[in-house]
């Protein structure tokens, strides 16, 4: 069966929506914290590169497969319609290692990180998507089938709607923090025990707890953290550094524990991750499956992790998420971002239909091909160069 035909499309923001996004409308500590004028808010510096957009890969017998990425846009688009393009149509539409290496190498001069690692992850999300519909398989039994039976999920949060989701029945609570050394360290520091000791009384002791740093801190500030947040119990920092810096968290990893430190939501390829397990850098590897490579190349990390007996947890609540931790040993669990609608937790808006959200803490799959989702169409802007 061959590839026919790639479509790419931009998403309309106008359509749609959901209301109480802390995302866009909270300070969340990011990269940029050190500079007044984009330090609150995320979208004040983010770029095109940042936008969503979505593919649908057309086989000869009119049989789709398609994927949504979070982020990308028309930078990734172009990617895809004015280089990749050639890889895919007219391949076999179950070549999916052979598109993948032909993606890969052939960016290798420009790419190997960000927006082109984005492009080659969507189009092999649709792959996985298009074998799944052209078999009427799920993409987990594709995978070699449910290792479980659902998937428990662990809720991220603000502290802005702390006393909102308090009560939400998720194992565990990541909160983005809002502060680093951005805010000084004595008041950093101050102000993150404040917010970690407001969520350990409102979720108790029962239940896990975690932060994600969003590359905004720095090894004294983390360590310093650890320090300070010993008597709380908090499972793990997350991206607590900037990408890359393995050395820096193999020199903290002992001196911070018994929190674990999560890594990888920004790192790109298999490579990347090999060097944080090479050096004992990280106890969780969180590569995001839209960004990294797709589910072809997760799949190689998280069989690089099993010797080291490190877990890959995949980063950002999504159906492709769902569907690898549901088919893999060593993901024992996946995320839940939670927005408001309303009165009602939801996930964050995306130009997908059918995507299944946790009830009580769990995420059950259905036997529905491919990913078992589809394009909302409404929402699509076909994209033109």
């Amino acid at each position: 069966m061959k590839i026919q035909d790639v479509r790419l499309y931009l998403i309309d923001d106008q359509v749609g929506g959901k209301s109480d996004d802390w995302r866009t409308e909270a300070t969340v500590a990011n990269p940029m914290s050190e500079f007044e004028a984009y330090g609150e808010q995320r979208s004040s510096w983010m770029g095109p590169g940042n936008d969503p957009f979505a593919i649908e890969i057309t086989a000869d017998d009119g049989t789709t497969g398609i994927a949504v990425n979070s982020a990308g846009g028309p930078p990734a688009c172009e990617v895809i319609n004015g280089h990749f393009r050639q890889f895919i149509e007219g391949s076999d539409a179950f070549d999916r290692r052979k598109i993948w290496e032909q993606m890969y190498r052939s960016q290798l001069p420009y790419g190997q990180r960000g927006v082109s690692m984005i492009a080659l992850s969507a189009v092999d999300l649709a792959l996985w998507d298009l074998a799944g519909n052209l078999t009427g398989q799920p993409v987990y039994n594709l995978l070699g089938g449910k290792v479980k039976s659902e998937v428990p999920c662990y809720l991220t949060a603000h502290e802005s709607i702390l006393d909102r989701v308090s009560d939400e029945q998720f194992f565990g609570l990541k909160l983005a923090a809002p502060y680093g050394p951005a805010d000084g360290y004595a008041e950093g520091l101050a102000r993150t025990e404040s917010m970690v000791a407001s969520a350990r009384d409102a979720i108790g002791d029962e239940r896990d707890l975690m932060l994600d740093c969003y590359m905004a801190w720095d090894k004294e500030f983390t360590v310093r953290a650890a320090d300070r947040l010993r008597g709380y119990d908090i499972k793990w920092f997350e991206d607590a550094l900037h990408p890359e810096c393995v050395d820096q968290y193999a020199d903290i990893r002992e001196r911070v524990g018994p929190i674990q430190l999560a890594a990888g939501n920004m790192e790109f390829g298999h490579k990347a991750f090999h060097q944080l397990l090479h050096n004992g850098a990280a106890d969780i590897l969180q590569p995001d499956l839209r960004w990294t490579g797709g589910l072809t190349e997760v799949q190689r990390i998280a069989e690089m992790a099993k010797p080291y007996g490190v877990p890959v947890v995949p980063h950002a609540p999504s159906i492709y998420s769902y569907h690898y931790a549901i088919a893999n040993p060593n993901a024992p669990y996946a995320e839940f971002l939670g927005v408001f609608e309303g009165d009602r937790l939801t996930a964050p808006d995306t130009p997908v239909v059918g995507e299944p959200e946790p009830v009580d803490g769990y995420v059950e799959l259905d036997d529905a091909p491919g990913f078992g989702v589809d394009l909302d169409r409404d929402r699509l802007l076909p994209y033109s160069v």
